[in-house]
């Protein structure tokens, strides 16, 4: 077949595209700009993020080692559109905007996706740990890859479901040192690269000041505890998240996690661990890999990406969901993805909205 890789310039795209080359398929890469080359000139050499000129330079390095063709895609006023914007108006309104996983819907198996089918190509791969599978319940389904720990089809869940039947995750059923390993076997230059960190449009990590650059402005407020009274101050609302500990410079016997963001008084509210337990949020815009024929769903919940899935039950209600843990869960944050599976298959995904006391 004709298949269109979205090549980073990192080691997991790389071996993808090489897994598909040694099938015998027609390969051809995708390495998207996103980003002017000179927002990186403040990144020091040993910070580089995804889409960096170092990036494309990778990029071009793995595709001749390949023997394939690489084309370069500017998505720049896309992605201003969809994700960077998203991103300042999350911060605004006290929310934590999680990025990532729109770049995945509106950019990689959005926008490149649909350049590659324009191009003839008949199936879209790239190097996420996740699968494609035929479930006997669901249908074709998105699920974890085998690397569990490293799940990114929690990063993937907002992918419409009509697009899985033309996805591929050569790697889904690798390790990383299985990937690594491959990588140095067919002798490509990135085996030992490591992985990105930074969000790739703020690349030295400076929220502070990208978000000044962007007309931003953040008061300065209270901190306060759960009883109202005042023990500090914050730099910013927009600079904290719940469940946050470190770097909120007050002093205490007992440790104090961010448990609230109060936008109306500007004021950010610290207690115990206990009060970051909550069991019950709000989420809207859900995004289904299934088909949703009743009001209730037994199923497991995450709400960021690095958490154990938790049994959960979900009401359903058009456009909106309630989810009710069976245990309480720390630091629910209203701007992050809530992610619903059955074992390894992703039934679902939904921004959360609001935490029920």
């Amino acid at each position: 077949m004709k298949i269109g890789v979205a090549m980073s310039g990192g080691v997991d795209s790389a071996v993808a595209a090489a897994l598909l080359t040694e099938m015998g398929h027609d390969v051809v890469g995708y390495h998207m700009k996103n980003l002017p080359d000179r927002l990186f000139e403040i990144v020091p050499e040993t910070k580089k993020v995804c889409c960096s000129p170092s990036d494309t330079t990778d990029a071009f390095k793995i595709a001749k080692t390949l023997g394939i063709k690489l084309k370069i895609i500017r998505l720049d006023e896309l992605f201003r559109k969809h994700i960077i914007n998203y991103f300042i108006e999350e911060y605004k309104h006290g929310k934590t905007p999680n990025p990532c996983v729109l770049c995945n819907d509106y950019i990689k198996f959005g926008a490149l996706m649909d350049k590659a089918l324009e191009d003839g190509m008949e199936m879209f791969a790239s190097g996420h740990y996740a699968r494609i599978i035929k479930h006997p319940t669901y249908g074709i389904s998105l699920a974890k890859g085998k690397a569990d720990h490293k799940d990114q089809a929690y990063f993937l869940s907002r992918i419409k479901k009509e697009r899985l039947g033309k996805i591929l995750f050569p790697v889904g059923e690798l390790t990383k040192e299985e990937i690594r390993q491959k990588a140095k076997d067919l002798g490509l230059p990135v085996h030992k690269k490591r992985e990105s960190q930074e969000l790739c449009f703020i690349p030295d990590n400076d929220y502070r000041r990208f978000l000044n650059a962007e007309g931003v402005k953040l008061p300065e407020g209270d901190i306060v505890d759960t009883e109202g009274n005042i023990i500090g101050a914050h730099h910013g609302l927009s600079f904290y998240t719940i469940g946050q500990r470190r770097g909120l410079g007050i002093s205490s016997r007992e440790k104090l996690y961010v448990i609230d963001i109060d936008t109306i008084k500007n004021r950010l509210i610290v207690g115990s661990y206990e009060k970051t337990l909550k069991k019950r949020f709000i989420a809207a815009k859900p995004n289904w890999f299934i088909d949703i024929d009743n009001a209730e769903l037994r199923c497991q919940c995450m709400i960021r990406s690095t958490m154990k899935p938790e049994n959960a039950l979900v009401h359903i209600e058009k456009e909106e969901l309630t989810v009710v843990f069976d245990n309480p869960v720390s630091a629910i944050t209203p701007g992050q993805l809530a992610v619903l599976y059955d074992g390894d298959i992703v039934l679902g995904s939904a921004f959360i909205e609001s935490v029920e006391s």
